[in-house]
């Protein structure tokens, strides 16, 4: 009985520490709202209304709950349970305004991802013993993926939830409740379908597959908690399917859609493995889990058990989001809490020595302190825009680039100018865009959203590319005047210099591994994350570059 106390007071422990982590600097846009899924979220929660009755939370056609009953939101294709969960809070708590809104998301975004680490406690006592049980509950607070993830009101950790959920019930043969859970999955996001394998093969390992009946409890779920989805009681809203047919159409090639252009010719899985491997799980994780990974295969025992199916759930997602035209990292968040109940099984079968294990948690601990380390300090966009308020005359005539968030932020006296070099490169845009530059004082790009993805593509954007080049070497009729990042690391006051480690992408910068910047704002040692993934950066820690007239 001790024991059984002791157990829930060391998880609800674990539980506290992954909430406080995930919820410290929450509010690290200043209200700026510079995640724009986030933002579009918000609006659509800020402006849907509770119903009256449940018949009208049901009714497709006048519910005030539904957005495609609103003129601007007519593209809607995101789950709507955490909408719908967000809302209701709003308005208990007198918190429904846009600001808040936004906080409020956060909150339950964290909260949520937390509620991971109570679920892996549950599995892990299905084949772990002893300390191993709170082992993949250690490692997944301390994972950056899911920290980062938890400070945004977005609907991956509330998926990420609801799989877990579903996979725990099933692993305790709630089969029910499981489908419960799988429904509202659904109704968080519906890439939930991907986990349909990981379903049936538990019908089949417990010889039950007349349990499949069960899924009607899915269709309920997901009809109760995403009803718009419907026109009447189980006919699909044929708005609803051509949304996500619009939506499969911006990934391609071919397609100038300005999000697509940084995946055009990444290589398939390794672009993948290395965005998990070095900046998802980080280094101090990947290279041990590898190791082990390399160990099993050398003498493997697996049988048809949970373990099992946990691998192959990593592998099925692993592999479909890879061949992906767009494979962003937050798509893989559903695999983060099972590939570390894979990394603590290989743990325990190896027996690695206690002091290597202690080890290996406190290096993750330190790796998740340093990314937090953004979150401690203004983001780098409201840095540029205090020093642009300051120190650039007011009636300049600003650039910004077409895409991305125009500084400074919020109300002021510049004139400003948007470039839209993400277009097709035409005569016609150029002359637009030459004639820009002739009005120009400051060029100033928020993030590296266009120049990291551009010249990447020069077949594409063979005049865009050219432009860039021009400017980071200095040849255009600008030169660069400050730069304002936020890296991961630590602020170290004793310091005088910036001493930044990792490699960059960033022109003109012949050491890609290490530099020094003797005019940063926080002296400190940092981890460069340039070669990341773009949406790793450019919301909460994105690099900004002024450029001033000769």
């Amino acid at each position: 009985m001790k024991s059984f106390y002791k157990n829930k007071l060391i998880i609800f422990l674990i539980f506290i520490i992954a909430f406080l982590f995930r919820i410290y600097g929450l509010n690290w846009d200043d209200n700026n709202h510079l995640h724009p899924d986030e933002r579009f979220l918000t609006m659509v929660v800020n402006d849907i209304k509770l119903p009256s009755s449940f018949s009208e939370y049901l009714n497709t056609d006048i519910s005030p709950l539904n957005p495609y009953n609103y003129p601007q939101y007519q593209f809607f294709v995101y789950g709507t349970f955490p909408l719908f969960l967000t809302k209701i809070f709003a308005v208990l708590f007198h918190l429904d305004d846009y600001n808040h809104i936004t906080l409020l998301g956060r909150v339950l975004s964290a909260f949520f991802d937390s509620g991971n680490v109570i679920l892996l406690y549950f599995i892990a006592k299905k084949f772990l013993k002893s300390y191993y049980i709170f082992l993949p509950s250690l490692f997944y607070t301390f994972l950056v993926i899911p920290l980062q993830l938890s400070h945004f009101f977005a609907v991956d950790t509330f998926l990420t939830f609801f799989i877990l959920l579903t996979f725990t019930l099933f692993s305790y043969n709630l089969f029910p409740l499981a489908f419960f859970a799988f429904g509202i999955a659904l109704s968080c996001k519906i890439s939930a379908l991907y986990f349909i394998p990981i379903i049936l093969l538990f019908l089949i390992k417990n010889k039950n597959l007349k349990s499949i009946f069960y899924c009607q409890i899915s269709i309920l779920a997901f009809r109760i908690f995403q009803p718009y989805a419907f026109t009447n009681i189980f006919k699909i809203n044929p708005l609803f399917i051509d949304n996500l047919k619009t939506l499969a159409n911006f990934s391609g090639s071919d397609i100038y859609y300005p999000p697509g252009v940084q995946w055009i010719n990444r290589l398939l899985f390794l672009d993948s493995s290395v965005n998990l491997v070095v900046w998802g799980l980080g280094l101090v994780f990947s290279l041990p889990l590898l190791f082990l990974i390399f160990r099993f295969f050398i003498k493997p025992k697996i049988k048809f058990n949970l373990i099992f199916i946990i691998s192959f759930w990593i592998i099925l997602l692993f592999i479909y989001q890879s061949l992906q035209f767009a494979h962003t990292m937050r798509y893989y968040l559903p695999v983060y809490p099972f590939i570390c109940l894979i990394f603590v099984t290989l743990l325990s079968q190896f027996k690695l020595k206690k002091f290597i294990i202690i080890l290996i948690l406190i290096l993750n601990i330190f790796y998740a302190l340093a990314f937090l380390s953004i979150y401690s300090r203004p983001n780098s966009r409201i840095q540029a825009s205090n020093w642009i308020n300051q120190y650039i005359p007011q009636g300049s005539v600003l650039s910004s680039e077409y895409w991305d968030d125009a500084l400074p932020l919020g109300y002021s006296d510049y004139e400003n100018i948007s470039l839209p070099l993400f277009d097709p490169d035409t005569p016609e845009k150029w002359e637009k865009i030459n004639h820009s530059l002739e009005e120009i004082d400051y060029i100033i790009m928020s993030s590296n959203r266009l120049w990291a993805s551009i010249p990447r593509v020069s077949e594409k954007y063979p005049l865009a590319s050219e432009f860039y080049r021009n400017l980071f070497a200095e040849k255009l009729n600008f030169k660069k005047f400050k730069e304002f990042n936020s890296y991961p690391g630590f602020s170290l006051s004793f310091l005088k210099s910036c001493l930044y480690l990792g490699p960059t992408n960033y022109p003109g910068i012949k050491n890609t591994w290490f530099s020094v910047d003797n005019n940063c704002s926080y002296p400190g040692i940092y981890f460069r994350d340039d070669t990341s993934e773009e949406a790793f950066t450019v919301y909460d820690h994105p690099k900004v570059l002024i450029f001033e007239r000769k």
